[in-house]
């Protein structure tokens, strides 16, 4: 492993709890009717970039359920 990826890593085990101490931090200060409002948008954008099919979608759920048996 090269000098820079080793360094790159270490950085990263060293500042890995503070950042996950920060989004920790952010869940739990961040108020409900935002966070559903965020929520909410990130829902439209996913739907508008690729639109609800007409079906139930149980053929697609068998698909994935079968995969994940494997």
């Amino acid at each position: 492993m090269s000098q820079d990826l080793k360094r790159f890593v270490a950085n990263w085990k060293a500042v890995g709890p503070q950042l996950e101490a920060m989004r920790d931090r952010e869940l739990i200060e961040t108020p409900l009717p935002l966070a559903m409002a965020q929520l909410d948008e990130m829902i439209d954008s996913a739907i508008f970039l690729k639109p609800l099919e007409p079906t139930s979608g149980l053929v697609e759920m068998q698909h994935i359920l079968a995969r994940l048996r494997r």
